[in-house]
């Protein structure tokens, strides 16, 4: 009797562990099927209107926050794909200085945990104003050549001039004072009349009679050719004109009179 039940029991635990597989099968199925599916990640949302005005000679780019919530740590702006400069989370404006007449594209990204945003761009023109609107001021390399001359024993051409122009007003274009930097007692209030300006000298310049300086009454009239934008300012690049000079009979000479042609040339940093 007690090797019937012995019998028996061996048959019921090769049942169970025959069963078993069979059980963790069905669990294991049951856990696969129970997985989450992974949740893709979230993309950084880009500033909302973004554009940009021009302003002189700079431009001033402004945007707005994204509208969905995201957490933004900064804004990073290019300029025709070049990185130009960051800001703050809290900040959505941006100027961008001392540029030259041109078109420029800008774009703009928000930063956050997240990641970066989608660029925004927009486009901005510069448009070059006109050469009446360029300011005479600085320091000007300035070639002559006689034009025409007569009163003098000998008449060389005077190769250059090292010239100065200061502006009577603190901005645009307005009457100048003019000065050669080399003899500095050489000087005079030069008018402007839209790109063009003329001004009257009465003292030495570069007559002389048996050894003594002459007094010359000089007239000067010069006009814009070209100009540029030099430190956020529409300054004259190079002008061209006439230099007439005539002396009255003095010290034993007869009178003189000469007239020249004069180009000058912007220096480097003016």
């Amino acid at each position: 009797m007690a090797a019937a039940r012995l019998g028996m029991g061996f048959r019921l635990l090769a049942m169970l562990v025959v069963a078993a597989p069979l059980l963790l099968a069905a669990c294991d199925w049951d856990g696969s099927e129970a997985t989450a599916t992974a949740t893709a990640p979230l993309e950084m949302p880009a500033p909302e209107g973004f554009t940009g005005m021009a302003n002189g000679f700079s431009v001033v780019l402004t945007w707005r926050a994204p509208s969905e919530s995201a957490e933004i740590v900064g804004y990073d702006i290019t300029r025709d794909g070049s990185a130009l400069g960051s800001v703050d989370a809290d900040e959505t404006m941006f100027t961008d200085y001392n540029l030259k007449p041109g078109s420029y594209s800008y774009a703009v990204r928000a930063n956050g945990p997240q990641g970066t945003s989608e660029p925004v761009a927009t486009n901005v023109v510069i448009k070059a104003p006109p050469l009446k609107a360029a300011r005479l001021e600085g320091h000007y390399s300035v070639k002559t050549k006689v034009q025409s001359q007569s009163g003098y024993g000998s008449f060389g051409n005077i190769p250059s001039f090292a010239w100065d122009f200061k502006p009577k007003c603190r901005e645009n274009a307005c009457d100048v004072v003019w000065r050669d930097l080399v003899d500095k007692r050489i000087h005079a209030k030069l008018n402007r009349k839209k790109a063009t300006y003329t001004g009257d000298y009465r003292g030495v310049f570069l007559a002389r009679c048996r050894g003594t300086r002459s007094v010359s009454s000089v007239h000067v009239r010069i006009t814009a050719v070209k100009a540029r934008a030099l430190g956020g300012i529409w300054r004259i690049a190079r002008f061209e004109g006439k230099l007439t000079s005539s002396e009255a009979p003095q010290f034993g000479c007869v009178s003189g009179h000469a007239i020249q042609t004069i180009k000058g040339v912007l220096r480097s940093g003016g």
